[in-house]
């Protein structure tokens, strides 16, 4: 079983009202590519309106993010609503329908937690909000399993670029999971052709080592600008995690309020590597795993936003992204406590 997805991000201003049209139609458009049914589609519709219409009715700007997955056969879209407004002061209260301080509705955050399979709400007063829901391919009423993952992702596109540089995946099976973080040379159209080419042959090799999947990797990207590559091993039952890489993605376990950084080599995969080696880590039940691409800085600090290592991923990799994101290259999150 694999993982993939890209993200939009669609900004939300108070001052331009088509900006939520924006982003419902952009919603519609990633759910029929996954084949979304009619009525989970409308559902969708819904909760994208109405998370738009929250930035703008309660923060003023923001941006929206969609990020779709795809796990075997099962399907969804992360909406993540984003903003650095005055945040929520008492969100249990703010999910009540009716209830309202920018005399809306009312109804917003109650349809959004009605409709989504996962919804989550990180906010701090004055320093913004992270709204999250996983909308699942199939309907909650559908009687289809939907449990949640244990991952959470943003790929985002520098600013003026339709093609994104970075890239993810993911493979699965009982006892290991194993990820990838790739990001192509420079940005544009040819960072994304080696970005997404790593992924191809991680998605085809994904059984082996991370030392053997980057060694064929490096082969494959000889063709292309090349890419930094990393890719991450956990073994539940061994409690390892197994990690290669080459280039500037950074990776971080996080375990019981500490941080403990892995080693990817230095070098250009496709073009000249020092060395290819794995280095292995314990890996506790309780630990987290982050990596991510140089679009994002790396002087973030979890303990310095209260609670937030005990959220769900998405929310940790958004708002990540949210105040870390340098805003002049690709930037990629991936979260993972699985």
């Amino acid at each position: 079983m694999e993982v993939v997805g890209t993200s939009a991000l669609i900004p939300i201003t108070s001052a331009d009202s088509s900006q939520v049209g924006q982003a419902r139609r952009r919603a519609i458009s990633l759910a029929n590519a996954l084949e979304f049914g009619e009525i989970r589609v409308g559902e969708l519709s819904i909760i994208v309106t109405e998370a738009a219409r929250n930035i703008a009715a309660h923060a003023g700007d923001g941006s929206l993010i969609l990020s779709p997955w795809v796990l075997g056969e099962r399907a969804g879209i992360d909406v993540l609503a984003i903003d650095q407004g005055p945040g929520i002061r008492d969100i249990d209260l703010a999910c009540v329908d009716g209830f309202s301080t920018a005399g809306t509705a009312g109804q917003g955050l109650g349809a959004i937690s009605r409709l989504a399979g996962k919804v989550q709400i990180y906010s701090i007063p004055n320093a913004g909000t992270i709204l999250f829901a996983r909308v699942f391919r199939e309907s909650k009423g559908s009687g289809e399993d939907v449990e949640d993952l244990a991952i959470g992702a943003v790929s985002i596109p520098l600013p003026g670029e339709t093609l994104c540089g970075d890239a993810w995946s993911a493979s699965y099976v009982p006892g290991r999971s194993i990820y990838l973080v790739a990001d192509g040379l420079g940005h544009g159209t040819f960072a994304a052709e080696a970005a997404q080419e790593a992924v191809r042959v991680f998605n085809q090799t994904a059984k082996r080592t991370p030392e053997f999947i980057l060694k064929e990797i490096h082969s494959a990207l000889s063709k292309t600008r090349g890419a930094a590559v990393s890719i991450a091993e956990i073994l539940h039952d061994d409690r390892v995690l197994n990690y290669a890489g080459a280039g500037n993605i950074s990776a971080v376990i996080y375990c019981a309020g500490k941080t403990k950084s892995v080693v990817s080599m230095n070098g250009t995969v496709g073009h000249s590597v020092a060395k290819f080696q794995q280095f292995s880590y314990p890996w506790e039940s309780n630990s987290m795993l982050l990596m991510h691409s140089d679009g994002v800085a790396t002087r973030w600090n979890l303990d310095q936003y209260a609670g937030l290592a005990s959220r769900h991923q998405a929310v940790i990799a958004a708002l990540l992204y949210r105040d870390f994101n340098r805003r002049r290259d690709d930037a990629t999150i991936l979260v993972t406590r699985k």
